[in-house]
């Protein structure tokens, strides 16, 4: 949730800073049907229909490896789009770690309990999340990272969200703000 309110929030200002939402269109975004099916698998396999059949269970992890390898393709392809390659360093933080740890990513317990979540104990699923336990692989880039209860929206995140929404923000600054080029007087005098 609070990646929707950061995008919102970048939106709203590159609007005061005489940005188009219509400049966003204008963006040469290759590979877009890939982008949507990555996100398409994780909508099916985080719903609670599919979480619901214990027969699919088992092929979560493989399919949200798949869909982050589709994201992770699509987003390297688009590395000329301003942000991109911020974006890219963030997911293939993400991907490390969930990878590392077969298919989910660890939660911290503690940052759990900052952020006013129910604890995860090790090894316990939930979603893509797991309990992050001794053994977790590249624990320092799992969702560590809390904002504590009593914030708005308080949640746990990876350093790789944060680069994630860094990159986000800022290609939606420079895709929606166009910069013209700056006139001095010097320019002016023939």
């Amino acid at each position: 949730m609070i990646f929707l309110v950061i995008l919102l929030a970048a939106l709203v200002i590159a609007l005061l800073r005489n940005g188009k939402l219509s400049n966003l269109a204008t963006l040469k975004i290759r590979w877009r049907g890939l982008i949507l099916t990555g996100f398409l698998i994780q909508v099916i396999i985080f719903s609670s229909i599919w979480q619901n059949q214990n027969e699919l269970m088992s092929l979560t992890q493989l399919a949200y490896l798949a869909s982050l390898a589709l994201l992770l393709v699509a987003v390297i392809a688009n590395y000329r789009v301003p942000g991109i390659i911020i974006i890219t360093c963030g997911f293939l933080l993400n991907f490390a770690v969930i990878a590392a740890n077969g298919g989910y990513m660890p939660a911290s317990a503690t940052a759990m309990e900052i952020a006013g979540m129910p604890v995860l104990s090790p090894g316990h699923i939930s979603n893509n999340s797991n309990g992050m336990a001794p053994e977790t692989r590249l624990a320092f880039l799992a969702d560590i990272i809390a904002i504590p209860k009593g914030f708005v929206f308080p949640n746990v995140f990876s350093v790789g969200d944060i680069l994630i929404a860094i990159g986000a923000v800022y290609l939606i600054q420079k895709g929606m703000v166009v910069s013209t080029p700056s006139h001095s007087i010097a320019d002016a005098i023939p």
